[in-house]
């Protein structure tokens, strides 16, 4: 009879667990938090299957990712490269003081730390996974590499702002553009000229992230390809956006739309912050710039600290050092942003317009008030004004009052409110999270392999991709005809003349 029992117990338990061959996972990225992040909730995910994923990253990061099941993290060097390229960056959007070509050879830095490092290489190997999974962003394209010495197939996961250069979705550039910043349903002639020519010369040029060493110097055991190529080897490329968010793009069947990875319930609050958010009486704004933090304008901090202050909601701010500003305004260092986003005393999100957090945001139905940065920021911050989400400004061109009004504006005003609440609901409906249908199919690659997704205009030469060998008949056909059309005008034209001179 306990045998029986047993049985049953054992039974029920694996029902529940979904069983498949267990494989070794490597997850890559460049060392930020918000692209780990995302990498981290697919791997745990991926443990339910039975794979375990194995994530190198600095020990610096590595204290942040330790209560992710099943996810083992691995030794990386600490390259201050890493936040050279960030600073850099942020240099060339805030202050000019840096150039596009400084942050490519930062970028090549980087990559030739890593890629040229065989010790590292070989630590790798030792994992024996049997796939790889890459950061989704230009650079971080060159860790394809390392799978294509692994001799195992990769998968894509990550933001990828740009066109579907890698992926060859079947898009037209001047309707879907995916990186411009103007409204999907105001598209002028001219702005779907640029976004066209802006796109076909983005498939011409060398692909985003490109290292400057050729591929064979960095494998020189296997044989030679171009990068392009091997970019275009991925077995599938899971991006991070939803229509919720942007407009709705297609896809073939090995490009999977899975934004807000890092979306998930919130948690309770603890300490000082749970005191502060318990006084609260009028509702709370949560204000964060993410890692950003310490390179925003101190004139922009000082103008949104006399705002806060005419204001008579609460403020938790994450900046340092923690202190309290006002009786309504709570500055620290660190604050549990989707905690507090999930909150229901939380009124407002005033964001840098990060991709994790405008999906957080989304998720849990608040409105926000934007101030991109850099990079993909302004277009986030466009297109969430554009949904109806919330109100995107200038940090370097607005005044204290314009912020207090815009404030009052967002919170009072329901359309806001009501816009992303809906959304929110849509968004939460599903029947799985993005980690868990990013996992769901590289699992399914695990078993099957990605072959029968993929499609064979992922891997043909981009002339034919792009039908310029049919344009070019339909070109010579023009001129022909148009040559023919003339030919016979003329001899027209001619015979008539002859019969005129004849007659006269």
């Amino acid at each position: 009879m306990n045998l029986i029992w047993f049985s049953l117990i054992v039974f029920s338990i694996s029902a529940g667990v979904k069983y498949t061959k267990a494989d070794n996972v490597l997850l890559l990225s460049w060392p930020y938090f918000s692209h780990l992040q995302s990498l981290a909730y697919v791997g745990s995910e991926l443990s339910k299957y039975g794979h375990t994923s194995y994530f190198p990253m600095p020990d610096k990061m590595a204290k942040m990712f330790q209560s992710f099941k099943g996810v083992e993290l691995l030794k990386m060097k600490d390259d201050h490269n890493v936040n050279k390229f960030f600073e850099t960056t942020l240099n060339y959007f805030l202050s000019g003081n840096s150039t596009m070509k400084d942050i490519f050879e930062i970028m090549d830095e980087v990559c030739d730390n890593l890629l040229l490092d065989e010790d590292w290489f070989q630590y790798l190997k030792k994992v024996n996974a049997s796939i790889a999974v890459i950061d989704f962003v230009f650079m971080s394209n060159c860790l394809a590499i390392i799978p294509y010495r692994l001799s195992i197939p990769f998968v894509f996961l990550g933001i990828n702002p740009g066109p579907p250069i890698l992926s060859r979705d079947p898009w037209l550039p001047a309707v879907f553009t995916s990186i411009g910043f103007q409204d999907p349903n105001k598209i002028t002639f001219f702005q779907r000229l640029k976004g066209a020519v802006g796109a076909y010369y983005m498939y011409f040029a060398k692909p985003r992230g490109m290292p400057s060493r050729s591929v064979k110097e960095y494998a020189p055991e296997k044989p030679d390809i171009s990068f392009r190529s091997l970019l275009h080897q991925a077995e599938l490329y899971l991006t991070e956006t939803d229509f919720l968010l942007s407009q709705p793009l297609p896809a073939l069947p090995n490009v999977k739309y899975i934004g807000g990875v890092s979306t998930r319930k919130a948690a309770p609050l603890e300490g000082d912050v749970k005191k502060f958010v318990e006084k609260s009486k009028n509702g709370l704004i949560v204000v964060s710039f993410g890692s950003i933090v310490s390179k925003v304008p101190e004139e922009h901090i000082q103008k949104m600290e006399m705002a806060f202050k005419a204001i008579k909601y609460d403020v938790i701010w994450k900046l340092s050092p923690s202190k309290y500003l006002a009786p309504n305004i709570f500055v620290t260092k660190w604050l549990p942003q989707n905690d507090l986003l999930g909150h229901p005393k939380t009124k407002l999100f005033i964001t840098h317009c990060g991709s994790n957090g405008q999906f957080e945001a989304l998720y849990h139905g608040v409105p926000m008030l934007g101030f991109p940065v850099f990079a993909d920021q302004f277009h986030n911050g466009h297109r969430m004004q554009v949904k109806g989400y919330g109100i995107s400004m200038d940090m370097f061109n607005y005044t204290k009052d314009e912020l207090v009004s815009t404030i009052n504006e967002l919170i009072v005003n329901p359309k806001y409110k009501n816009k992303i609440k809906q959304a929110s609901e849509i968004f939460r409906s599903r029947p799985e999270s993005p980690a868990a249908k990013g996992a769901r199919y590289i699992d399914n690659v695990i078993k099957y392999g990605g072959n029968y997704i993929r499609s064979p205009f992922q891997s043909m030469p981009l002339y034919q991709f792009l039908m310029l060998d049919i344009y070019a008949v339909f070109l010579t056909v023009i001129i022909v005809s148009l040559c023919l059309v003339k030919f016979v005008i003329q001899k027209c034209y001619r015979c008539c003349c002859v019969k005129k001179k004849k007659m006269d």
